[in-house]
């Protein structure tokens, strides 16, 4: 069996960096595993895992060079079982735009 490995781009924020610290880059493969096993899509609005005492929310992206992009910040427990594919939110977006036009 190979490996191949692909390229992912991690975005955290400064409270996500100061949570995690040297973890910063284990932590994205975890984000990316729980992406994968979701089975529902890479580009998500919202998704969160929680790693030994923090919850840590990420959302990712496709980027323009087939990047897989992870920017991720620290979560809030009462969204830890939520998840949000990017499909859904812009698909509610559309519907709130559209509502908004016809009143």
């Amino acid at each position: 069996m190979d490996r191949a490995f692909l390229s992912i781009l991690v975005i955290p924020t400064h409270a996500a960096r100061r949570a995690l610290g040297s973890d910063l880059h284990k932590v994205a493969a975890l984000a990316a595993k729980a992406i994968i096993r979701g089975k529902r899509g890479l580009e998500v609005a919202h998704q969160q895992i929680q790693i030994a005492e923090h919850e840590l929310a990420f959302c990712s992206r496709i980027g323009a060079q087939g990047d897989l992009i992870l920017e991720r910040d620290v979560g809030d427990p009462r969204l830890s079982d939520w998840i949000v594919l990017a499909e859904e939110l812009q698909r509610a977006s559309k519907f709130v735009r559209w509502n908004s036009r016809r009143r």
